[in-house]
């Protein structure tokens, strides 16, 4: 209630109705505020009640933050060529932020505040809508041989400490852990820096392993897993099986056919925004069909 007074007042204070309308176009482009209010063409709509309507439309949607968001870009940058100052915008955001968000000033974005809340959509990911992340996988290698070869409890334990390992890698740079399936895991990473943070989470995978082999699994062998990271378009839903986009394919088909054990691939979308002293961590790989991959390996030097 708090918060929805107030972006209603910064709007109303802030822009007049033409220009309201035009920033709820930035997010839906056919809205019309004459349309929702009801009022005719030929009259003029109040400031505040046409500031109310948006705000309740854009609530019943789900998009209530993306305009606090906007209004937030809009003071940082201007609207169409003009500068506005947002009448109560410091407030309104202290507001979200006490909703259990975190805004980021660099980028006008709020993200959940993973120690407060963490959902799989940090808070802000909508149903059906399209986003861009970077996705994380790993795969056991090997899976139905150990499954075979040795006692149910000992498996049960082992992957159970995987996927320890896996979580904790991934909560640390606000990662959320999408599916784990029996033998493996996707994971996913959006806002800024993603491919990075990803691929960060990736190598730590790789090295919390390899301490984890040497000190405590229970299987006679190391375990194995493959792992790649990429960076693309999806089709965002609340169950992972009905989640869609060519980055899953792509995903899969690194990790799969062109993945080593002990190893992360990265995609070349992922290497690209990569820092140069991470980016030097990482070995080519040239594919047959010409697509570039990135390896990264454990290694001890000479």
């Amino acid at each position: 209630m708090k918060t929805r007074n107030l972006c209603i007042r910064c709007l109303a204070e802030s822009f007049d109705v033409r220009t309201m309308n035009h920033v709820a176009r930035l997010i839906d482009r056919n809205y019309d505020i004459h349309e929702r209010s009801g009022f005719p063409d030929s009259l003029a709509i109040p400031g505040r009640d046409a500031a109310r309507q948006i705000v309740f439309d854009l609530l019943s949607r789900n998009r209530f933050i993306e305009l606090i968001q906007h209004m937030a870009r809009i003071s940082r940058d201007g609207l169409s060529g003009r500068r506005y100052r947002i009448a109560g915008l410091q407030a309104l955001v202290s507001s979200v932020e006490e909703m259990g968000f975190h805004f980021d000033s660099q980028t006008c974005t709020f993200h959940e505040d993973s120690t407060r809340n963490r959902t799989p959509n940090w808070g802000v990911l909508e149903e059906g809508r399209n986003y861009v992340v970077s996705l994380l996988r790993i795969d056991i290698v090997g899976n139905s041989r150990l499954v075979k070869d040795y006692p149910n409890d000992i498996i049960q334990q082992t992957y159970a400490e995987l996927r320890e390992i896996f979580q904790a890698a991934v909560d640390r740079r606000n990662g959320r852990v999408w599916n784990w399936e029996g033998d493996g895991a996707t994971a996913a990473f959006y806002g800024e820096n993603t491919q990075l943070t990803a691929t960060l989470a990736a190598v730590n995978v790789v090295h919390e392993l390899f301490f984890y082999n040497a000190l405590r699994c229970r299987l006679p062998k190391d375990l194995q897993i493959r792992a790649a990271v990429h960076n693309g378009q999806i089709e965002y839903h609340e169950k992972f099986e009905r989640m869609k986009g060519p980055a899953f394919s792509t995903l899969v088909e690194i990790e799969s056919k062109h993945g080593k054990p002990q190893s992360v691939y990265l995609s070349e979308t992922v290497y690209t925004a990569l820092t140069a002293e991470v980016a030097d961590w990482v070995t080519p790989v040239r594919l047959r069909s010409g697509v570039s991959l990135y390896r990264y390996e454990l290694s001890f030097g000479e």
